[in-house]
């Protein structure tokens, strides 16, 4: 596989990268992290370890070409190639085999008492490997003398399957696996219930499973499997070189005697379980694509199965090609509505990060504005009152949108609220911030970040800048000019031993002091121009009223630019202090 992401998982849950489905290796085993084009391998204190070329690893540590990762029994390598993308992971398994290490034709898949999950890291590897993108012309020849029969499945649209000398029972068998899958609209439960109803219909079947295509990837998966008999093992043959056949040409396969066949000679899985007869169909989309197979066999030869057996069973397939394509639509519909809940709780635990009020403090005024490009986003903004009675206004923007950035915000509020709480020293406080999110093991995510505390008896201003774009002063003459511009240092997140500097303003009454996020300097219109730092500097300069009514000015101005009314590119955020020009009563 190619590693394209940032962060790589390698274990045993399903939801890692890279799948070990082995009980020695950790849900999550080991991390390989990518750096601008430069990867590291890190344990994720896993109960067995991670090996690097022999020796367990104790630390995150760079990969090399050619590097061996070693997980339990199971081997990864790692190569870096000189095309897009630059590097990839080769699985295979340690452990020894009987098997022809050069055949990758046929697989021995071993199933859970479930039925359906594949267990044997050397099988799960080859069957990911299966790209159906890239059959190879030769990998079957159409004179094999034991396919009696083949089926064009594309036709059945348009043509009825033949009834044969007893067209009763395939009529009640096709009425039976209808009545079965119709009201079936969980995919698990589609999947055995097929299987569940062929042996019902085919009591010479002793085993069958159904392979699926992977609608991201493009592998073939093994989805359920199933045995007959009380002497039946955990084991079913899964001949690739057939598989290939089917899904390629879209026909259904019939062999009487698969041992008589000279091409299945060196089918391991076949002559291992003495396979006699098989039928395998493939099942077909709504586009008329083969989006899977079903295959059945028997070890005896007498019964085995006939061409009208084969046609019942492409009536079959055609049925539950049908079930799966409703499976598949009610699954999406159930995820989409699951993610919209989930997004919809998401936002509103988001807004409780974000401040309830403005601060009340004698002599100030305050304005602030937020709005999420997706339902979540990543720009952050806080007033924290500081225990000597000072007033932090600390502004942020997390790389990137959506729940990552979300998640990253919301560590953000809670490590910036502790440094400025147990610090004193603003430029200080960033500076453990800084070490904090580069430190966290969160990938390589950056924060541009502003502070300002402000002291109200004096007006002054402590700002310090992460990288962020420089807040504006606006001084009561209407005069604009940028605060901590030279002063500032890199984002948060970057390098953990920046040393960050504070520079001290005055505000004097009259004055506003306004920080943002590149929501609004980088809107764009429909001519792809962007907004900009002039045209806000011009809109903060020809604002009248206060700091309330320029923010107003600025989203108003932004709104206008981009076209208003249209969905915005990146979050936005806005927030600022005015010291007024009399102070109340």
């Amino acid at each position: 596989m190619s590693l394209a992401d940032e962060r790589t998982i390698l274990g045993r849950h399903p939801n890692c990268q890279v799948v070990l489905d082995n009980a020695a290796v950790s849900r999550h085993h080991a991390q390989i992290l990518q750096s601008h084009g430069t990867f590291y391998l890190e344990d994720l204190r896993s109960r067995n370890g991670t090996y690097l070329n022999g020796q367990p690893l104790d630390s995150r540590t760079l990969l090399n070409d050619g590097d061996q990762i070693r997980v339990c029994d199971i081997v990864v390598g790692f190569q870096v190639r000189n095309e897009m993308p630059p590097s990839s992971l080769i699985l295979r398994s340690d452990s020894t085999s009987g098997d022809d290490p050069n055949s990758t034709r046929d697989t021995l898949v071993r199933s859970t008492a479930s039925g359906t999950s594949v267990s044997d890291a050397r099988v799960t590897s080859e069957l990911e490997s299966f790209d159906t993108d890239n059959l190879l012309d030769d990998d079957f020849e159409d004179d094999l003398s034991s396919i009696i029969a083949k089926v064009d499945t594309s036709r059945l649209a348009s043509d009825a399957f033949r009834l044969g000398p007893h067209p009763d029972v395939k009529l009640k068998a096709v009425l039976e696996i209808s009545q079965a899958l119709r009201r079936e609209l969980e995919l698990d439960a589609v999947l055995p219930k097929i299987l569940a109803v062929l042996f019902g219909i085919f009591p010479q079947a002793d085993e069958g499973f159904v392979l699926l295509k992977d609608t991201q990837t493009g592998k073939m998966r093994v989805k359920a499997t199933r045995a007959r008999g009380a002497d039946s093992t955990d084991e079913v043959a899964v001949s690739m070189t057939v598989v290939r056949q089917v899904i390629k040409s879209g026909e259904a396969l019939l062999s009487r005697d698969v041992l008589d066949d000279s091409r299945f000679k060196k089918s391991t899985s076949l002559n291992q379980f003495k396979i006699r007869a098989m039928m395998c169909v493939p099942l077909m989309d709504a586009k008329q694509e083969a989006v899977g197979v079903i295959q059945i066999d028997t070890r005896s030869s007498d019964p085995g199965f006939t061409e009208d057996d084969l046609d019942l069973l492409v009536s079959v397939a055609s049925q539950a090609g049908m079930a799966l394509e409703n499976a598949r639509l009610h699954e999406a519909v159930l995820k989409q509505r699951e993610m919209e809940r989930d997004l919809e709780f998401a936002t509103q635990v988001q807004l409780g990060f974000l401040p309830k009020e403005r601060p009340k403090v004698t002599g100030y005024a305050f304005a602030d504005y937020y709005e999420a490009a997706m339902s979540v986003g990543g720009d952050y903004f806080d007033y924290i009152a500081m225990p000597d009675g000072r007033l932090a206004i600390a502004l942020g923007d997390v790389a990137g949108k959506g729940m990552p950035a979300a998640l990253l915000m919301a560590r953000l509020y809670s490590s910036t609220r502790f440094e400025l709480f147990t610090t004193k020293d603003p430029a200080e406080a960033l500076n453990r911030l800084n070490k904090d999110i580069t430190c966290s093991g969160i990938g390589h995510r950056f924060v541009t970040f502003v502070v300002m505390i402000l002291e109200p008896e004096s007006g002054k201003v402590v700002v310090v800048n992460a990288g962020h774009i420089p807040p504006q002063l606006r001084r009561a003459d209407g005069t604009v000019e940028p605060v901590a511009k030279e002063e500032s240092g890199l984002p948060l997140g970057i390098m953990p031993e920046q040393e960050y500097k504070a520079v001290t303003i005055q505000l004097n009454h009259g004055d506003t002091l306004l920080a943002f996020t590149d929501g609004v300097t980088e809107a764009m219109n429909d001519n792809r121009k962007i907004y900009g730092r002039e045209r806000l500097k011009k809109c903060i300069a020809a604002s009248q009223g206060g700091i309330i009514s320029q923010v107003k000015a600025i989203i108003s101005d932004v709104e206008t630019f981009s076209g208003g009314g249209g969905s915005s590119r990146d979050d936005t955020c806005c927030v600022g202090v005015e010291r007024l020009s009399q102070t109340p009563a």
